[in-house]
């Protein structure tokens, strides 16, 4: 891994995380259509940092890192801030942030008692993560009033997302489960 701090692609990541705060006060201010651009350059920021990061060999511990933080700040005000206009239930944000909660806590709690392990992102968890960025951008699409974007198309990312988001978070347990306990065996 390189060992430049501020490569092309952890600046990106950086401004992506300058989107959040625009895109909360665009949503709550209900200003549908400007969030939503807001949200489209956010996930572009996201496939061009990871591009960049491999193209110019620019992989650093610390994009490691901020990457998956700018993800989830960016995705839990989404979540939020859509709950607070009324284009998501507040049951899946709740859903969607408990996950996500256990997963931290899971995750602090192991390196508390066995060290730093890095933890990669299942192919569950890539999907739930895109499964629920496509359900905000059907909610902010539904909000600014884009014609395809209807009522029952929404509801049917909603419970996509809220399915996934379980699996996702139960398969995340067993995997960690079985590593941690191999890693067990192996000290005994």
């Amino acid at each position: 891994m390189a060992s430049r701090v501020l490569t092309t692609a952890n600046q990106i990541t950086l401004l992506r995380l300058v989107f959040v705060p625009i895109f909360g006060i665009l949503v709550v201010g209900k200003h549908d259509a400007a969030a939503l651009v807001v949200m489209a350059a956010a996930a572009f920021s996201d496939v061009l940092d990871g591009t960049a990061a491999r193209a110019f060999r620019q992989v650093s511990l610390l994009g490691v890192a901020l990457d998956p933080i700018a993800d989830k700040i960016l995705l839990s005000t989404a979540f939020v801030t859509l709950s607070y206009r009324g284009g998501l239930p507040w049951w899946l944000t709740i859903m969607v942030l408990s996950r996500d909660a256990v997963i931290l806590i899971t995750a602090l709690l192991i390196i508390l008692v066995a060290g730093y392990r890095p933890f990669y992102p299942t192919a569950l968890g890539k999907a739930s993560t895109v499964i629920q960025s496509i359900t905000i951008f059907a909610a902010l699409c539904h909000l600014a009033r884009i014609p395809w974007v209807t009522g029952p198309v929404v509801e049917a990312f909603i419970f996509l997302a809220a399915g996934i988001t379980v699996v996702s978070g139960l398969h995340y347990l067993v995997v960690v489960q079985k590593r941690y306990s191999r890693h067990e065996e192996d000290g005994a």
